[in-house]
Parts: structure tokens; C-alpha cells; sequence
């Protein structure tokens, strides 16, 4: 698939008050918030932050003010977000139909938009998605073994092109409460894209496949226990009243949860079934069905290995079918020469220079002795 025109996109959810974060620029740490000096909100509250947080300030993620931060929303919002991703597939295709002057029929029949993403949550809690969106040519079969590179113009450049356009005007009217004012949900206005390339070209905005690779297996081993224990299971209303073990801007997100889970009017949400995990119900990844193997090839496969496994006697056999406990050796790795010296000019001076230092030592050290031992035996 290297020749496919592929993207790796960060979605964010938008802002619902301030929060305290680490920003860096390289080994300098900025303040978190720099704000007048003694400004308070209007809860009494300090405005501003002048902290340069540490990576493992448990601060992170904990707003500024809890009465000013709206919780309601941001559980709201992690609810939507399925639904805003679907929005999101839909409204690309047509983006992109637009971009090149085609009917979205017509644009079915050339191209299809194929995707993988995993959501991830934030220390403020709230969720985002990681997905590699690619375009493939529209071929009758659609098992992954005939995709095609898709026709001109259809390139990496409109496909970022297109979303761009497409994600800032996404919205999904949540339900009104109690004759409220009307909520939409929307992606937050940090949209990163990054162009996936074959190889690492180490080119600005650009992403080698191997790195893409490791992120994706980063945010997918990533769940709530960041949040602290409790939160690995549904929730009852007892458990509402041992919510102390979690960090209190965790806890008031799943006290809002349940909260607004009693509403009829979001019902539909099912944000008390959802608690434990802030409202969001989606499923931690989720693929379009042509862009790798699917599922029922996974368990096929599954399948006929436990077969294997079974026929073979219940011996344990390795990924190339053989028993576990077979003795052979196989060779995965081999030595190579690959010069001699130093790399760099900086290398072989820091080199002598270490020698050198130890040549003074040494000389030192002998004076000292010499010089220790003629004076002992003067005495």
C-alpha cells in the first residue's frame, strides 16, 4: 500500500476550560498558563498558572477552576464522538467529490476512502482519535489483495486538502435539556496531519509507515487506568460514594456522567452504562472493512489453528506450525563489519582529550608516591 496516498490524522475535542498542561519547546518548559499576576476568575479562583509542570505532575490534566470547568459538555462531547466520526467519513467523500467537480456517485466509482483509528484519552479526560486515512482506486472485489492505487488527481495533497475543508464545519446536535439552549459537537481546532511516507525521508510533516506503526501500538495499549483504579468495570450508584480513589476532576466527570445519564431526553446516550469510561461508548478501535484483512479472516485463521493445535496432540506449535519444544536452531540475525575509528571529528577529540586527562592522573599520582615515600624515609 506504499503507493497509496495516506495520511495520519489527529482529531481533537475542543476546549471546556483551562486546564493545567506541560508546554515545551524542546528542553525549555514554558508556563502553563501565564496570565496577570493575582487575576482570579470569578469563583475566587486563580485565573492564571505560572508553574513549568514536570512530566509527571499529577497536576496534569486537573483544571484551573472546577466550578468554571463545564464537565457536562466535555461528557456530552465524548458521547458524540462516534457519531462525529461518522459525520466525518461522510462529509469527506463529498469534500472530495466537490474538490475534483464530481457527483458523489461518480466519485464512488473511482475512489473509496479506507481508514484505521484508536481513540485515546487525554489527561483532562477527554477523548481523541488517531486514524490513518488512505484512498484506494473503487475496484469490483473488494477483499484487500486486489486494491489499487487510485487514479489521478486523486493525491496525498487533496486527500489533506479535503479534510481540512471538511473537519471545521462537522457538526452533531446533542438533545436538549429541559428546553436548554441547543449543543452541537465539534472537532477541536487543533487538526494535525501528517503525510505517511515509504521510508523515514526525515522531511518536515512527514511520517515513515515503521513510525506510524509505533504510535498506532502506543495509543491502542492505552486505557482509563491512567485515571487511577475503579474505573476498569461498569459502575452502580453505590460506587458512586468511593469515587474518592480517583483524581476529583475524574470523579466529577463520571458524577456528571451519571447525572445526566437520568435525563429522558439522553436515554439514547446510555451515559450511565457508560460512566466508567466518561461517557465515551465507542469501541477503543475501529477499521473501514477494505482497508486490511477483517475479522472473520482473523477468526478463520484462529480457527484452523486450534485445528492444527488439537490434531497435532495438544503440543504447542509456533507461528510456522511446528512443535514449541522442536530443538532446531534458526539463525534470525548475523554480524557485519562495519568500520573503524570515530564517526566525527567531535568524537576523536573527545577521545584524545579523555586520554589525555588519564595520562596527567597518572603522572600525578606517581609524583605523589615518589614523593610521599622519599620524604618517609628521610624521616
Amino acid at each position: 500500500m506504499a503507493s497509496h496516498p495516506r495520511l495520519f490524522v489527529t482529531f481533537t475535542a475542543p476546549g471546556f476550560g483551562r486546564v493545567h498542561t506541560r508546554k515545551a519547546q524542546g528542553r525549555l518548559v514554558l508556563p502553563c498558563h501565564p496570565y496577570q499576576q493575582g487575576a482570579r476568575c470569578r469563583h475566587g479562583n486563580r485565573a492564571g498558572c505560572w508553574h513549568r509542570h514536570a512530566e509527571d505532575d499529577p497536576r496534569l490534566g486537573e483544571p484551573l477552576c472546577p466550578a468554571c470547568y463545564d464537565a457536562e459538555a466535555q461528557v456530552l462531547w465524548n458521547a458524540l464522538a462516534p457519531e462525529l466520526w461518522r459525520r466525518t467519513t461522510i462529509a469527506l467523500q463529498r469534500t472530495l467529490g466537490r474538490l475534483v467537480g464530481l457527483q458523489e456517485a461518480e466519485l464512488r466509482r473511482l475512489v473509496r476512502i479506507s481508514y484505521a483509528k484508536v481513540a485515546e484519552f487525554q489527561r483532562r479526560g477527554a477523548i481523541h482519535f488517531h486514524a490513518v486515512i488512505r484512498l484506494d482506486a473503487a475496484t469490483e472485489c473488494r477483499c484487500s489483495d486486489c486494491l489499487a492505487p487510485p487514479p489521478a488527481p486523486f493525491s496525498a495533497e487533496l486527500l489533506e486538502e479535503g479534510l481540512k475543508e471538511a473537519v471545521p464545519v462537522i457538526t452533531v446536535p446533542c438533545p436538549p435539556l429541559d428546553d436548554g439552549p441547543g449543543r452541537y459537537a465539534r472537532w477541536g481546532e487543533q487538526l494535525d496531519v501528517r503525510n505517511i511516507t515509504p521510508k523515514d525521508d526525515d522531511q518536515a510533516g512527514e511520517l515513515s509507515a515503521e513510525q506510524v506503526a509505533g504510535y498506532i501500538a502506543k495509543y491502542a495499549t492505552k486505557a482509563t487506568e491512567s485515571f487511577g483504579s475503579g474505573l476498569d468495570r461498569r459502575i452502580g450508584v453505590d460506587d458512586l460514594n468511593h469515587l474518592d480513589r480517583l483524581p476529583m476532576h475524574v470523579a466529577e466527570l463520571v458524577r456528571a456522567a451519571w447525572e445526566l445519564g437520568g435525563h429522558p431526553e439522553l436515554a439514547g446516550l446510555r451515559l450511565r452504562a457508560w460512566a466508567h469510561m466518561l461517557g465515551f461508548g465507542g469501541h477503543w478501535s475501529t477499521k473501514s472493512r477494505r482497508y486490511s484483512t477483517t475479522f472473520t479472516v482473523l477468526r478463520r485463521a484462529r480457527v484452523a489453528f486450534a485445528k492444527r493445535r488439537r490434531a497435532s496432540g495438544g503440543v504447542p506449535l509456533d507461528a510456522w506450525g511446528r512443535p514449541e519444544d522442536d530443538q532446531a536452531v534458526i539463525f534470525v540475525a548475523s554480524w557485519a563489519y562495519v568500520g573503524a575509528g570515530y564517526a566525527t571529528e567531535g568524537e576523536r577529540w573527545l577521545a584524545l582529550s579523555a586520554a589525555a586527562r588519564a595520562r596527567e592522573q597518572r603522572r600525578v599520582a606517581w609524583e605523589e608516591l615518589t614523593t610521599t615515600t622519599a620524604s618517609a624515609a628521610a624521616a
